[in-house]
Parts: C-alpha cells; structure tokens; sequence
C-alpha cells in the first residue's frame, strides 16, 4: 500500500508540474511595446491546493479500499470480492452483502465459489441453488457451478440433477470441457467406467493446459487406457489426483516431501512379511487417502510399483486438484494401500491391501503395513 500511495503521490505532482509551469512562466512580448501577459498566480495557488484535494476525494468516492479498516477485505463495485483479509472474512463480508442485496446473482455465485474454496461444498449448493434462481437456469456456467458443488457436496438425492445439467451442458456444447470433466466423474462414482474413458479421452483429444492433462493421462492409465505418459511421473507429487486413483511413479521421498502443503501425513508403507511371497516385480500399488464411508474419488492420491517398497510416500493438501476437497477440509481420513494385480482403479479379488486411519491433529507420520488379501 505505501508504494501505491507514493506512486499516485508522483502522479499528482506530475500533472502539477504539467498544469502550474505554463501558468507561472511569462509568455514573450509578441511586438515591441506590448505588455507581457502576466503570470496566472492566483489560478496556480488555486490548483495547487484544489488539484489534490480532488484528486482524493474522487478516489476515495470511487476506491473499494476500506481506509478506516485497512485489514479488512475491501469489495469492489459491482460484483467482486478481493481478498484483503482471510477467507472467513471475505465469506462473511459476501454474506453480510447479500442480506442487503438478496437479488445479485454474481455475487450468490461468487459465494458459492468461496464456499467450495473454504470446503463448504453444501453451503456452496444453496449459494448457487440462489444464483440458479435469479438467473431462471438459463445461464450455463452458474449451471454447472451449481451441478459442480453438488458432486462435490455428495448428496445422493441431488446427484440426478448434477447429472442433468451436465447433460444439458454437453447437448448443447459437446465441447464443454468442465462438463465433459464431470461427466467422467459421475460415471466413474457410478462404475461406468467406459462413460469415464469415453468422456476424459474427449477432454484430452482438446489439447488441455499440461497440467489439466498430466491428470487426464495419469486417470485414464488407472482405467486401462494405453496413453502416453510423457511428463506426468515428474508432476504427479505435486498435481495429486482429480478423480481417480494414480499416476506414474509419484513417490515422495524425504526430500520429494518439500513440495508438500498444508495437511501432510508421511507414511511408512511395507509389506507384512507373511505377504511378501506374493508380491510380484512391477505390479501397480495405489496409497490414496479419502474421507471415510463418501464415495467418489480420493482426496489424494499417488501410484508407484512394488519395486519401490518398502518406502515413504508423502500426501498432502497440495494434492488435491477438486477445489474445496483436501485433507484439510475433513477430520478424520482413511489411508488405504493396494496392490492392484490387475493394474486399474477398481478393487479386484486378491488384491494386497493395508489400511490406516489418520485424525487432524495427529502427527503427520503414519506407519501402514500391507497385510491383506481383497476378498
């Protein structure tokens, strides 16, 4: 903020220079015997104290900056929030805003949009459910903001509606990227998986930002899906997991670990010595870490080889790729490492597994033993 008023400081005095110079400053005689004009002295005392007092106070009739409570979140005309403060004050200066102004669709939408951020996804339905309503569910992306928060909030009943609007969405633009994401996702909650491959193997034919598609590459191998994998093992630490269950080769190491944000728990992963005789070299194991009993996918995710063991593999909230779903937004966290024979997602009778539990608030190291066999 002090570079910002020195700056608007020198800008004033600029145009006071630009202004007052011309009126100080003696014009030539243009012919002999006539009067010099004189100097426009009391014009210049004039803009010289009116200049910067208008300056300031239409800056601060039009400023969004809150100059009596510099540490509050300023809000801007219209319809946007900048973040000055915390998120818990960003929510409630939006929530204290809308109470005045019931019928600003923008601004349900952009609460909705800080719900799902803070990890309030059932919040951010009934946001966007408001959204919906004033904008009579003609406008798409407020559409799939809503169906987008009801995935992620969970809600059984809710779900066909989710489904719908992507449908809708994809109907009338087959090329919808967000939708064509979640599309994949229902069907996969679902155990559609070939509804998932169809749709991400759509997203990724559209040439997606790299990140975006070292997550669809690192999914549709979970699935089964023969595509390239260039560049996804260096990324996969840090990209985590959208919806699915793995990666190439993403072990953390101690020093891997620094990338790590947030809520973080090491886990020591072995084998139990009376399963080490039916390990075999190269096999896919998959350490994901997901809320207990919620469907869906993972809150994060990594997969490496059972060449790799025993190791430490490092989760944490720089992982998660679905805004509002992390480790953090949940208390307890089940941990779970498999020995995925077949090599997909999907649990398949005589799969190695090991499973742990992880409380917030507990250390972040946890030792899991993989010492069962999928029935």
């Amino acid at each position: 903020m002090t570079t910002f008023l020195i700056g608007c400081a020198a800008m004033v005095v600029v145009a006071l220079v630009l202004i007052l110079v011309p009126l100080l400053r003696e014009a030539p005689v243009a012919a002999k015997g006539q009067a010099a004009i004189p100097r426009a002295v009391p014009a210049a005392v004039a803009l010289l104290v009116v200049l910067p007092l208008a300056a300031s106070a239409l800056y601060g009739r039009i400023s969004n900056f809150p100059w009596d409570n510099p540490d509050a979140p300023a809000m801007a005309s219209g319809n946007h929030a900048q973040n000055a403060g915390s998120m818990e004050e960003v929510t409630a200066s939006l929530e204290q805003r809308l109470q005045q102004s019931p019928g600003d669709a923008e601004g349900w939408r952009m609460l909705g949009r800080t719900y799902l951020v803070s990890g309030r996804p059932a919040d951010a339905v009934n946001a966007y459910q408001k959204a919906s309503a004033l904008t009579g569910g003609s406008d798409t992306a407020v559409e799939l903001d809503l169906a987008e928060a009801i995935v992620l909030a969970g809600q059984p009943d809710a779900q066909p509606r989710a489904k719908s609007i992507i449908d809708a969405a994809l109907a009338a633009d087959p090329a919808n990227q967000k939708a064509l994401w979640y599309s994949g996702l229902i069907a996969l909650r679902s155990e559609d998986t070939e509804t998932t491959k169809t749709q991400w193997t759509r997203l990724l034919e559209m040439d997606p930002p790299e990140e975006i598609r070292q997550i669809l590459v690192t999914q549709l191998q979970a699935l089964g899906v023969d595509v390239p994998s260039a560049g996804v093992a260096a990324a996969a630490p840090a990209m985590g997991n959208m919806g699915g269950m793995g990666g190439a080769d993403p072990v953390m190491s101690d020093a891997a670990g620094e990338s790590a944000s947030g809520r973080t728990i090491r886990i020591a992963l072995s084998v139990d010595p009376a399963m080490a005789g039916k390990l075999r070299p190269g096999t896919a194991l998959f350490v994901s870490a997901r809320e207990p009993g919620i469907p869906g996918p993972p809150l994060a995710a990594v997969r490496l080889t059972t060449d790799a063991l025993p190791t430490t593999v490092v989760l944490s909230d720089s992982q998660a790729m679905i805004e509002g779903r992390n480790l953090s937004s949940v208390d307890d966290v089940q941990i779970v490492a498999r020995v995925s024979f077949g090599g997909t997602a999907v649990t398949t009778s005589g799969d190695l597994v090991g499973e742990s539990m992880h409380k917030k608030g507990d250390a972040g190291d946890l030792n899991l033993v993989i010492n069962t066999v999928a029935p």
